[in-house]
């Protein structure tokens, strides 16, 4: 039984390799480490003025996830993804939970635009950015989409609450979309080049406290199936 293991283990493992290359297909956080405000391999960004939100490596259900809390704060992490290729796996699938939403929050209002987690894939420089964001929200209705500037508008964001107070806290959930098609939408006239994932917790505009996990953000092939509700 165990040389069957083994054996199944190392066609896996071969296959992977076979498929996929030097390819990134998954993000998780299993040889990750804290440091000061955020986690190794990753940059962290803050906001003048702001207290900043805090990215933690924890223990959840004997495993290692990215805790994500904010309190009257707001902070990003930012890690390369410029490996990923779309063409192979164009499906962005995550497993993410939330047990605090900022009180009162709605993507949709400048003065309440607070999230508990934010997954947001784009690319560009200091001065221009175009990228598409996947939100979990507090009052926003599911599937409800928008459009707004940060950064004095040098940050463009197409996002879309993928999940909302009507979740259940506490809870995993396992959430895809076809990310190609998607970028597709905001890059008609090209392909973008080195592509991030932005990881955000924000509550500075509800004066209001957040926490939310992450488990993993990997990109498989595309399947017939829909993107998860």
């Amino acid at each position: 039984m165990k040389n069957y293991k083994i054996t199944a283990f190392l066609l896996a493992l071969f296959l992977s390799l076979f498929l996929y290359g030097n390819d990134l297909t998954r993000v998780d956080f299993q040889n990750t480490v804290n440091q000061k405000k955020g986690i190794s391999s990753w940059t962290y960004k803050g906001k003048l003025g702001t207290k900043d939100s805090t990215f933690r490596i924890v223990k959840l259900d004997g495993k290692k996830v990215l805790r994500l809390r904010s309190e009257k704060s707001t902070g990003s992490i930012l890690f390369d993804i410029s490996k990923v290729n779309l063409e192979k796996t164009p499906v962005m699938r995550w497993r993410w939970r939330v047990d605090l939403l900022p009180e009162g929050a709605d993507g949709r209002l400048d003065a309440k635009d607070d999230q508990a987690i934010g997954i947001y894939i784009g690319s560009g420089g200091t001065l221009s950015q175009h990228t598409i964001a996947f939100r979990w929200e507090t009052l926003t209705p599911r599937n409800a989409t928008g459009f707004v500037k940060y950064g004095m508008g040098t940050v463009k964001v197409h996002w879309k609450c993928v999940r909302n107070q009507k979740d259940k806290t506490g809870v995993w959930y396992i959430d895809e979309c076809n990310l190609k098609e998607a970028l597709k939408k905001i890059y008609p006239d090209k392909k973008p080049e080195r592509l991030a994932l932005t990881l955000s917790a924000n509550s500075q505009y509800t004066g209001t406290c957040s926490v939310a996990y992450l488990d993993y953000i990997e990109f498989v092939p595309a399947e017939k199936k829909p993107c998860s509700k």
